[in-house]
């Protein structure tokens, strides 16, 4: 057919595209498609630009001209109409307004500004909803980053050492010294895993110790106890590692004596915790806790060093040539003739060998054993011979010695500085001893802090660094000659923790006092993770390790401050150990948690912070387990409580007394289970937590959830005591299988004490109406029917009064009621139409039968008047059943 008429207009055109559709057969009858302005001028503009992509070839436009043309449209002239068009007035007013309209002028502008005010209304709308939404799903991909981390940090890999691991001289031998080995890091046998389980079920009986001692207030010698669990029976070469270990921080915490005993009087529970995490750090608090860690450090290294010269000389007895003489200055003595005689020669051609001893190598290996008084006196035994090369060397000597902290007075170490310069510096042929005395003496030079002849093993260089180290509050030292424990800290991290084996990296960091780092480093290598747990529990029980004020979501260390200070996530740390301990041993791990509260002194709001983690984790260890009647307590079914095992250490969780371990622990517990839909659980805890209401409104909404659900009791069954069904007479272990069963019998523990009428009322209608939906299910019509009719909610009497009634009363219903209501009416309405269904089906037509059929079809019509008052509040498909009922009912 023809497109258009012979002198076609756009309005023609606009006609005949509306009748299109009207040509159409009503069996294939097409839907009108109807376009915005917007729409059809960016459908407009797609068609422009690909025509304007396509003029460039051959033909196209004549093409299409010829096509239009064929068809009656002169594309041409309404090219030139449309081009002609001007769109700058489109939306003006169309009737121009006079330039004294002022009425006409505002009403103009007022709904333009309306106008924008909508647009940029719904532009603001629509950025706000979406930065909501970005937001929104930003903390959940974090809360769910950090379950996901979580869960990993359990199943994390040993961080073996790379390939290219470099092997620093380490000593061997000592009986506490860093043993050279391969760096890298063996893969776990069977037999290993049996050793660690079995050393982790010592560190456990430790725990569980001190968790004592803490509830008791008295000292408990952490350090002592957890070293021996680390090592105990066998020769685990592990073992023994970890136990050097564990000496160290005997020695770090003052926990043993010089000789490594343990002492009498332990270091009691966070007592660095005012120094360590509280005071400014160059406060005198401050600075004396450092100097005490250096001073530990370098004791300790002593006692190795000591130890492994006597192994030197039991290994080599012919060249140490020891005799009867036991002395301290023989050892050293023998000690030197093995490292630097042979033959009668010494090896060293620097030694400066005075009255044919080397003095300098004596003197400082000496002191290097931590016998400065022994070196004074073998300095005063020689000094006539020493005088002879340094004239006034004892005399700084001893006045270094005898100053309380290692330190020379002002204008001695200025005179002493003149003679280093001059006799010792850059000399490349003096003894090395001497220089590393010289060294140590004047703190010299401090920017080459090292004598390569000297400090060749690893812990030569640490006891060096570590004799050098002051510790001064203000401005007791120029800057450049400033270096403390944190510059040595800051050192040993710069040198990278790929350089030694992983137990020994570990102790380099604590000798630093490097603590946080440390248990970090330990914790990376999978089959240390243990010992580095133990290792942070010890260190915290001291008050010795910082955690962060904004815990990382991914790791356990984080850095804070300027300069950068090392922290790290005590809780989490004990929360992963605990998620595995878990599984077989809750017990256990509950005494893990409680020390997430040794933080709990710390001021606020990190205290504080640290007390609700700890008892959110022992929830979640709770929830998980299940175990609510070991942990949290019981009441029996004569009211006797029997209390649990947090309830019975509630001071080691920072709680004051039974209530407020009520309210923080049982309390939220059972709100937790609640929200989790736990029935049993949550009715158990609230009923614990002694919240009677609590308890009646879990009923109640598991009860109106139950309404929806097919029963699996029977009509008899209902009113069974809740409480036959407990294995111990207890609510905790009742069997609630049955939720009228439930419902029932702890109405009959209850009574009526402590329980709202309401809450009270609305249980009772939720029973009835239960029971009403297991008779329907039973096809048990009429005592359904007298089970809705007694709770008095639906009304199926003629009077009018009584429905609007119940329609007013219908707002007042509990939430429990009001969400199932549909499925109650629907309910109802099938009764009403089972029951006319058999009356109308019967083969008897007696009156009482049709009085039968005319009283439910007057319920029916109460029913339905009742569900039209509230329409708005029922669904329509639920509205749509009740009629199609009502009509099969008339």
């Amino acid at each position: 057919m023809s497109f258009v008429s012979a002198a076609p207009t756009l309005a023609s055109l606009r006609e005949q595209a509306q009748r299109l559709p009207t040509n159409v057969s009503q069996a294939n009858e097409l839907p009108q498609i109807y376009l915005g302005f917007d729409q059809i001028e960016a459908q407009s503009r797609r068609i422009a630009t690909k025509g304007a992509r396509e003029a460039g070839t051959n033909g196209a436009q004549g093409n299409a001209y010829y096509l239009l043309a064929s068809g009656g449209v002169n594309a041409a002239e309404y090219h030139q109409h449309v081009n002609s068009l001007d769109l700058q007035g489109t939306f003006e007013a169309l009737d121009p307004l006079p330039d004294s309209d002022i009425e006409g002028h505002l009403r103009l502008q007022h709904e333009k500004t309306i106008i924008s005010s909508m647009n940029e209304g719904r532009r603001d709308t629509a950025a706000s909803f979406y930065r909501n939404l970005d937001g929104q799903m930003r903390d959940s991909w974090e809360r769910q980053k950090e379950k996901l981390f979580e869960e990993l940090g359990r199943h994390q890999p040993g961080a073996s050492t790379s390939a290219n691991t470099l092997e620093t001289p380490r000593r061997s031998g000592a009986g506490g010294g860093f043993d050279r080995g391969s760096p890298i890091t063996p893969a776990p046998s069977s037999s290993s895993q049996l050793q660690m389980q079995s050393r982790k079920m010592r560190y456990d009986v430790v725990i569980r110790r001190l968790n004592e001692a803490r509830k008791g207030k008295y000292p408990f010698d952490l350090v002592k106890e957890l070293g021996e669990a680390s090592t105990g029976p066998g020769n685990d070469p592990k073992s023994k590692h970890m136990d050097e270990a564990w000496r160290l921080l005997g020695r770090l915490v003052k926990n043993r004596a010089a000789d490594g005993s343990p002492i009498e009087t332990p270091v009691t529970q966070r007592q660095f915790m005012e120094a360590y995490l509280v005071a400014a750090p160059e406060s005198d608090s401050a600075v004396r806790l450092r100097s005490s860690i250096c001073e530990g450090a370098r004791e300790h290294l002593q006692e190795e060093f000591m130890a492994h010269v006597e192994n030197t000389i039991k290994a080599q007895p012919l060249e140490a040539n020891l005799g009867g003489d036991p002395s301290f200055q023989n050892k050293i003595r023998a000690y030197i003739d093995v490292k630097y005689k042979k033959h009668g020669a010494w090896t060293n051609p620097r030694l400066e060998i005075i009255n044919k001893t080397p003095v300098w190598a004596s003197m400082y290996y000496l002191i290097r054993t931590g016998h400065s008084q022994k070196a004074l006196a073998f300095a005063l035994e020689n000094e006539p011979h020493i005088q002879k090369h340094e004239a006034t060397f004892v005399t700084y000597f001893k006045k270094w010695l005898e100053s309380p902290d290692r330190r020379l007075e002002r204008q001695t170490r200025n005179q002493f500085l003149v003679e280093y310069n001059r006799r010792i510096k850059g000399n490349t042929d003096a003894d090395p001893y001497k220089h590393a005395l010289y060294k140590l003496i004047g703190r010299v030079d401090m920017e080459r802090r090292n004598v390569p002849d000297v400090t060749k093993t690893t812990e030569d260089w640490l006891w060096f660094q570590l004799s050098l180290v002051r510790e001064t509050s203000g401005d007791g030292d120029a800057a450049r000659d400033r270096y403390g424990l944190r510059d040595l800290g800051r050192v040993l991290v710069d040198l990278g923790d790929n350089r030694l084996k992983p137990v020994l990296q570990f102790r380099v960091l604590l000798l630093g006092g490097e603590f946080e780092r440390a248990i970090e480093f330990l914790h990376r290598q999978s089959q240390y993770q243990a010992d580095a747990v133990h290792f942070a529990i010890a260190l915290e029980y001291y008050g010795l390790l910082r955690i962060p004020s904004k815990p990382s979501p991914v790791g356990l260390l984080v850095e804070e401050g300027d300069p950068k200070v090392a922290c790290i996530n005590f809780s989490r740390l004990v929360h992963r150990y605990t998620r595995e301990l878990v599984q077989w041993d809750p017990q256990e791990a509950l005494q893990y948690l409680y020390l997430v509260c040794l933080n709990s002194d710390l001021p606020a709001p990190r205290g504080s912070e640290q007390t609700l983690l700890c008892h959110d984790y022992i929830r979640e260890l709770v929830m998980e387990t299940r175990r609510y009647a070991e942990f949290l307590g019981d009441v029996r079914a004569d009211a006797t409580k029997v209390p649990g095992m947090i309830e019975r250490d509630i001071s080691l969780i920072n709680l004051d007394n039974k209530s407020s371990y009520t309210r923080d622990i049982v309390r939220q517990a059972a709100q937790r289970a609640h929200q989790e839909k736990r029935f049993d659980e949550a009715i158990m805890l609230y009923n614990l937590a002694d919240e009677r209401n609590a308890v009646i409104s879990v009923l109640n909404m598991e009860l109106g959830n139950s309404l929806n659900r097919p029963s699996v009791m029977s009509a008899a069954g209902g009113d069974r005591q809740y409480f036959q069904g407990a294995t111990n007479g207890s609510i905790a272990a009742g069997a609630a299988d049955d939720i009228v069963r439930t419902a029932r019998g702890i109405f009959d523990h209850y009574g009526t004490a402590g329980i709202d009428p309401r809450n009270r009322q609305t249980c009772e209608i939720l029973l009835h109406l239960k029971e009403a939906m297991v008779l329907h299910e039973q096809s048990q019509y009429d005592q359904a029917l007298q089970a809705i009719e007694a709770v008095k909610i639906i009304p199926l009497t003629s009077a009018l009064v009584d429905i609007i009634k119940a329609a007013e009363e219908f707002k007042e219903l509990d939430e429990a009621i009001i969400r199932n209501f549909d499925h109650i009416l629907l309910t109802t309405m099938d009764t009403i139409y089972q029951l006319h269904k058999t009356l109308k089906e019967s083969p008897f037509g007696d009156a009482s039968r049709q009085e039968r059929m005319m009283d439910l079809r007057t319920k029916a019509r109460s029913l339905m008047m009742f569900a039209g008052m509230l329409r708005f509040r029922l669904t329509s498909d639920t509205y749509a059943r009740l009629t199609r009922m009502d009509v099969h009912v008339a």
